[in-house]
C-alpha cells in the first residue's frame, strides 16, 4: 500500500488509540495528513485507483475504533484548518460576516476567532470537542443551538474526487445528522454570524463552559454523548432511571457524573465499551420501553 506524490505526512500501522478522545482503538494500516486541498484530492485519486477503504478521522472525538483497528486509510485534516472572513454585509438585524472555515479547524479555534472578531452565533459550541468537518457531519450542537443553524454552504470532495458545493437547505440537517453521502469529505464551509459586543459574547461562552464543566465527566477519556436523545426525552435520564449509572464492564464505565457518557477508566477496550452499550440498550428498552440509538460512530474490525 503506497500513496504516491503526497506532500503531507503518512504514518503506518498507527494505533488509533493515540488519535481518539476515548484513547481506544487498534491500528490503521495508514494514517495520512494531507497538506492542503490539492493534496487531499491527490490522496482521493490514489485511494480510488487502488480500491483502498478509507474514512475521515477528524479529531476522533465522536468515535469508537474497534480493537482490531482499520484495514485501510484514516485521513486526518488537521493541516487544513484556516479561518477567515470572506465578506461582510448589513441586513435586517444588524451587521453580519460570512466566515470561511476549513474542515480541519477545531470548534475551539473557530470560537476563539469569533470572540476576537466580535461575532455571535457559535457560542452554543463552547466546549464541544472536535473539528468543524466532524461537527457538520453530525450537526453537532446543544440545547443552545446546532451548527446547521449558521451554515450558509458546504464544500465537499466526492468519493469520485469531484468538488461539490451545497447550500444549507441541501444539507439535510436534522438532530445529530446530515445528508452527506458516504465516502464524501467536507473541505470547508461558509457560516453566517452577526456582529455583537465582545463582552456579551465572552459572557455567554463562559456561562456555557461552566455549565458543561459542572455536568460532564471531562476528567476521564470519553467520546461525548454515547446515545442520541429520544424525542422529547433525555438518554441520560433514561439510563439513570434504569439504575445503570456507574455500571462498569472491564475498563468502561457509565459515568457517575452524566449517565449518557461512557468513560475509559484507563484500560478499557472497544469490546468493553460495546458490551456496556449493549447492556444499556437492552436494559433501557426493558425498563423504559425506549430503544436508544448510538450517537457515536463505530468503525473497524473486532
Amino acid at each position: 500500500m503506497e500513496i504516491n506524490n503526497l506532500r503531507g505526512e503518512i504514518k503506518r500501522n498507527e494505533p488509533l488509540s493515540r488519535h481518539t478522545s476515548f484513547g481506544i482503538g487498534g491500528p490503521a494500516d495508514m494514517l495520512v495528513y494531507p497538506a492542503d486541498r490539492d493534496d487531499l484530492i491527490n490522496l482521493f485519486k490514489e485511494v480510488k485507483r487502488q480500491g483502498l477503504p478509507y474514512f475521515i478521522l477528524g479529531s476522533g472525538t465522536n468515535l469508537l475504533v474497534r480493537d482490531g483497528g482499520f484495514r485501510g486509510v484514516a485521513v486526518g485534516l488537521q493541516r487544513m484548518n484556516g479561518v477567515t472572513i470572506e465578506r461582510e454585509y448589513r441586513s435586517i438585524g444588524g451587521a453580519f460576516a460570512v466566515v470561511r472555515v476549513e474542515a480541519g479547524a477545531t470548534l475551539a479555534k473557530l470560537i476563539s476567532f469569533t470572540l476576537d472578531e466580535g461575532l455571535t452565533g457559535m457560542e452554543f459550541a463552547a466546549g464541544i470537542p472536535g473539528t468543524v468537518g466532524g461537527a457538520i457531519c453530525m450537526n453537532a450542537g446543544t440545547a443552545a443551538g446546532e451548527i446547521g443553524d449558521v451554515i450558509q454552504s458546504v464544500t465537499m470532495l466526492s468519493s469520485q474526487g469531484e468538488i461539490i458545493s451545497r447550500g444549507r437547505d441541501e444539507m439535510g440537517f436534522g438532530y445529530r445528522t446530515s445528508s452527506i453521502p458516504d465516502g464524501h469529505c467536507i473541505i470547508e464551509a461558509s457560516i453566517v454570524l452577526r456582529r455583537d459586543d465582545k463582552g456579551k459574547i465572552q459572557a455567554r461562552v463562559k456561562e456555557l463552559l461552566d455549565k458543561r464543566n459542572r455536568r460532564q465527566p471531562l476528567g476521564l477519556p470519553n467520546a461525548g454523548s454515547i446515545f442520541k436523545n429520544p424525542y422529547e426525552e433525555s438518554a441520560g435520564r433514561l439510563i439513570e432511571s434504569a439504575r445503570l449509572k456507574g455500571k462498569a464492564i472491564g475498563g468502561a464505565q457509565v459515568s457517575e457524573k452524566h449517565a449518557n457518557f461512557v468513560v475509559n477508566r484507563g484500560n478499557a477496550t472497544a469490546a468493553d465499551v460495546l458490551a456496556l452499550m449493549d447492556l444499556v440498550t437492552k436494559t433501557v428498552l426493558e425498563v423504559c420501553g425506549i430503544r436508544l440509538e448510538p450517537e457515536i460512530k463505530i468503525i473497524g474490525e473486532g
